[in-house]
């Protein structure tokens, strides 16, 4: 038996097909695009921020120390003019002091012996003999450094750009370094002394006391013993740094890099100086005399430098390195000031430092 398709469904069964179709098609296209997943942004790159904290070992900072002396118009007391205008006063011994003076009298130093002579203070009696401090220009003791002096570092870097693993940015630091410098050792005689000029058995006249050129008055021998002065040294500063330049970083392995950077400083030195000199003066029959001095100042001075540096950064984690390096550091000038007859000077032109520390990427 055969079966036949009745010809009049085939359009029915292709409208029907089409229908379903377009149904299909229309639902797909009435979906919300809200409903679809979003792409989650690129994750920020941790390295472009850095914070550094660090220990800062200082090293070639130094100090040195210098005696200005003391002109002949400070000296006190004054010798009086003799009368005769055609005379002035001269030294004994050719050298002028702090607290006194000998000088050549009206008899030419008969017998080496003199009354134009006078003091200041009731303590420059030692014994049988007048106690006068010589004090001239020149440096009292050699430059003195005490390596290495402590201090630390706390800086910020910002990455500017990066290509080929090779970054670049900006660093920012805050430093402080703790100074404290001694130095001692016996002054140049011809720089600092003290001179024991003999009184002989006459008791001394009080002081202050002024003898003239024409006399008559006591009379004090003019061949004096020198005695050396010892000097003894202190220096306490704190030394604060600002400091800003650009950097350049470099992969050197997979977990370690090379850093090298530079740009300017500004130093604030908040310095201390301390200057005690003594010298020892024999005394027969009773204890040693010691004469001594000490002398103070403070100051507080802005200086400019430059530096360059380079460390070397070992990865622990992404985000946590450590890190080693060396810093040059040079001021464009020294920090000066003085007091009495001593000037103090801070160099801070070549100072070198050594670094290490750890850092943190953010």
């Amino acid at each position: 038996m055969a079966i036949t398709m009745n010809t009049k469904h085939i359009p029915i069964l292709v409208v029907g097909a089409s229908t379903i179709a377009a149904s299909g098609a229309l639902a797909q296209s009435g979906e919300d695009p809200g409903s679809r997943p979003v792409p989650l942004p690129a994750k920020t790159d941790p390295s472009l921020n850095r914070f550094r904290v660090g220990c800062r070992l200082s090293y070639n900072i130094s100090a040195h120390l210098e005696n200005v002396g003391v002109p002949s118009a400070q000296a006190f007391p004054q010798p009086p003019a003799p009368n005769d205008p055609t005379r002035r006063f001269v030294s004994a011994t050719g050298i002028t002091y702090q607290d006194g003076y000998v000088g050549i009298d009206s008899s030419t130093n008969r017998d080496d012996l003199t009354w134009y002579w006078g003091y200041a203070n009731s303590d420059q009696i030692a014994g049988n003999n007048l106690l006068l401090t010589h004090s001239s220009s020149g440096p009292l003791v050699a430059d003195f450094k005490n390596d290495p002096q402590a201090g630390l570092e706390i800086s910020y870097a910002r990455q500017l750009g990066e290509r080929s693993g090779t970054k670049w940015g900006i660093e920012t630091a805050f430093t402080y370094l703790d100074l404290d410098l001694r130095s001692g050792g016996i002054a140049d005689p011809r720089v600092l002394a003290v001179d024991a000029f003999p009184l002989g058995i006459q008791a001394p006249p009080l002081a202050p006391y002024v003898g003239t050129y024409e006399g008559p008055g006591a009379l004090i021998g003019d061949t004096p013993t020198r005695y050396p002065a010892n000097i003894v040294t202190t220096v306490d500063a704190a030394v604060y740094g600002l400091k800003v330049g650009p950097y350049l970083e470099a992969p050197v392995s997979q977990r370690i890099s090379a850093t090298l950077g530079g740009g300017f400083t500004l130093l604030l030195a908040d310095s201390e100086f301390r200057v005690q000199q003594s010298a020892t003066i024999p005394v027969p029959g009773n204890p040693a005399r010691t004469v001594s001095r000490t002398i103070t100042d403070s100051d507080l001075g802005l200086l400019p430098a430059a530096y360059i540096q380079g460390s070397l950064a070992f990865s622990v984690s992404d985000s946590m390195t450590l890190f080693t390096g060396l810093e040059y550091e040079s001021a464009f000038w020294t920090q000066s000031h003085g007091a009495s007859d001593k000037r103090f000077e801070l160099d801070l032109a070549n100072a070198i430092f050594l670094t290490f520390g750890f850092s943190y990427s953010f």
